[in-house]
C-alpha cells in the first residue's frame, strides 16, 4: 500500500497555480507573503525557471536559502537564474511589489530553513549573513546610515549578498559559474558582496586571478589539493576564520626548512579550527609539531598517506588537541606492534566522544588488533567504523563482532575479507568469491543471533 500522506488543499493549489506560468507570475503581485516559501520551493522543485525568476524579484522577505533543496546537476541552471534575477535597484512602480529580498543563499544545508524568523517586517536581519567582511550587509548599512548627504533624486542601490560555495577545480562548468558570480557584482556596482564560504581549489597557481575576486575572511571551509606548501601559507594568512581546513597532496621540500616553519605559525593564527584533513601529506615524526599549535580542541581530524610513525601516535595518545575527536581517519598509515600501545591509550582517551573511527590500509593483524579490541569497546559514542583491507582471520573477524555488538551506537561497519577467502599469497593472490558470500551470511547470522539487525556489516574488494 502507498503510505504517502495525501496532498493538501495548499500543495493543490501550488500546483495548479504552477500549471499556469503566466497566471503564476502575475498571482505574486497579490498573493500573501505566507505563500511564496511554499510557491518557491514547488517551484525549484519542479524546476520552473521563469516563475522562479520571478518569485526572487518579488520575494518579500529579507534572506532567501536554498536550504534543503536537493541541487543537483540540472538545478544548477536553476541556481544560475537566482543569481541573475537580483536587483539592486528598489522599485520605481508603486504598483509593483517592493522586493525586500538582501541576502540569497545558495548552499546546501538540510538544517537550513528557506527564511529566517524574523523581528519585524523591515528587518534586514538574517542568521546566516556573513560577519567578518567589510563588505558586508550590516557594515554597508551602518556606513550608509551615518550618511544624510544621499541624493533622493537618484535611488540608491540597495547592499546584497550572495552566499555560495566555490570550487576552482578548472572545469569548464565551474569556471562559467564564477565568470556568472563576477558578472553579478561587477553589474551591482559595488552593492553585491560576494560571500564564499566553502572554497575548494585544485594547483592554487592557476587561480591567483580568481581569488582576487574573493574576500577571503568570509571562507570559514578551505579544501586545496595538489599546490605548493609556499602557496598554501600566503593563502591562510588571509584565511582567518576557518573552522575547516583540508590539505591533500601539498609539495613541501623539508618539514625542517622556513616554508614549513611560515605554515606552523599560520596555523598557530587558527583560533576557531575544529575539523583538519592532512591527506598524502607526509608527517613522519613531525605531528607533533602541527597539532600543539592548535589553540581549540578539534573534532575532526584526517591523517591519511601521512606516513605516521610511534612518536606521532604516542603524541595523539597525550595530545590534548584531539581528546574529544568526534572523527579519526588514519588509514593507509602501519599501524605496527610496536604502535599497538599509544593508538590503544588513543581510542581510550577519545572514547566517550568518538563516532567514526577509519582504520583501512593499516597492515593490522590478528595481533596487533587484538591489543586494539578492549580500547575499541568502550567507545560507547562510536557509529561507523571502517577497517576493512587488513590482514584478518575468520575466527578474529567473528570476535570482533562478538565484542562490538553491545556497541548500541554502532550502526554501519565495514570489515577486511578474511585471509582464508584469498589464494595463498593473500592479498596478491586470487579471490574466492564464495567464500567471501559464506563469509557474509556467517556474519548476518551472529547478528541476527545477537537482536541486532540495526547493525550494517558490509565489505568489499579492491
Amino acid at each position: 500500500m502507498d503510505t504517502k500522506d495525501p496532498p493538501t488543499l495548499l500543495d493543490l493549489a501550488t500546483q495548479s497555480l504552477l500549471s499556469n506560468e503566466h497566471a503564476a507570475i502575475q498571482a505574486l503581485e497579490e498573493i500573501p507573503r505566507e505563500l511564496f516559501v511554499p510557491l518557491f520551493t514547488a517551484a525549484f522543485t519542479g524546476r520552473h525557471k521563469n516563475i522562479l525568476t520571478a518569485i526572487v524579484k518579488a520575494w518579500p522577505f529579507a534572506c532567501l536559502h536554498i536550504g534543503a533543496l536537493s541541487v543537483q546537476e540540472p538545478e544548477r541552471e536553476l541556481l544560475k537564474a537566482l543569481i541573475e534575477s537580483l536587483q539592486f535597484l528598489p522599485a520605481l512602480n508603486s504598483a509593483t511589489r517592493s522586493p525586500k529580498l538582501r541576502i540569497l543563499d545558495l548552499r546546501q544545508d538540510a538544517g537550513c530553513k528557506t527564511v529566517c524568523p524574523e523581528i519585524s517586517t523591515n528587518s534586514t536581519i538574517c542568521f546566516r549573513s556573513c560577519a567578518h567582511s567589510e563588505h558586508s550587509i550590516f557594515k554597508i548599512e551602518g556606513q550608509e546610515s551615518l550618511s544624510s548627504s544621499k541624493s533622493e533624486a537618484q535611488p540608491s542601490r540597495l547592499p546584497m549578498e550572495l552566499i555560495v560555495d566555490i570550487s576552482l577545480d578548472g572545469t569548464l562548468r565551474e569556471r562559467n559559474f564564477f565568470a556568472l558570480l563576477q558578472n553579478k557584482v561587477e553589474q551591482s556596482l559595488g552593492s553585491l558582496h560576494l560571500c564564499c564560504r566553502d572554497l575548494q581549489i585544485n594547483n592554487l597557481c592557476e587561480c591567483r586571478h580568481a581569488l582576487s575576486h574573493l574576500d577571503l575572511k568570509c571562507v570559514d571551509h578551505l579544501a586545496v589539493d595538489e599546490s605548493p606548501l609556499t602557496e598554501v601559507t600566503k593563502l591562510l594568512s588571509h584565511t582567518i576564520q576557518l573552522d575547516s581546513l583540508s590539505l591533500s597532496k601539498i609539495a613541501c621540500r623539508s618539514l625542517n626548512g622556513r616554508t614549513f616553519r611560515n605554515f606552523i605559525t599560520q596555523l598557530s593564527h587558527m583560533n576557531h579550527l575544529k575539523e583538519l584533513s592532512l591527506s598524502s601529506f607526509c608527517l613522519t615524526d613531525h605531528l607533533e609539531t602541527v597539532l600543539r599549535v592548535l589553540s581549540t580542541d578539534l573534532e575532526f581530524l584526517y591523517l591519511p598517506f601521512c606516513g605516521l610513525s610511534y612518536s606521532d601516535f604516542k603524541f595523539l595518545s597525550e595530545c590534548s588537541q584531539v581528546s574529544h575527536l568526534k572523527l579519526l581517519n588514519v588509514n593507509n598509515n602501519p599501524i605496527y606492534w610496536e604502535d599497538c600501545e599509544p593508538f590503544y591509550y588513543l581510542l581510550q582517551n577519545v572514547s566517550s566522544t568518538l563516532q567514526h573511527l577509519k582504520i583501512c590500509y593499516c597492515f593490522l593483524t590478528d595481533s596487533t588488533i587484538s591489543v586494539l579490541i578492549p580500547a575499541l569497546t568502550r567507545c560507547s559514542q562510536l557509529r561507523v567504523l571502517h577497517f576493512y583491507s587488513n590482514q584478518i582471520t575468520m575466527g578474529m573477524l567473528m570476535r570482533i563482532l562478538e565484542l562490538l555488538t553491545p556497541l548500541k551506537e554502532l550502526k554501519h561497519v565495514i570489515y577486511p575479507i578474511p585471509v582464508h577467502c584469498y589464494g595463498r599469497w593473500h592479498f596478491q593472490g586470487s579471490l574466492d568469491r564464495q567464500k567471501v558470500e559464506d563469509v557474509q551470511r556467517q556474519l548476518n547470522l551472529m547478528l541476527q543471533e545477537a537482536e541486532r539487525s540495526d547493525m550494517n556489516w558490509i565489505t568489499y574488494s579492491d
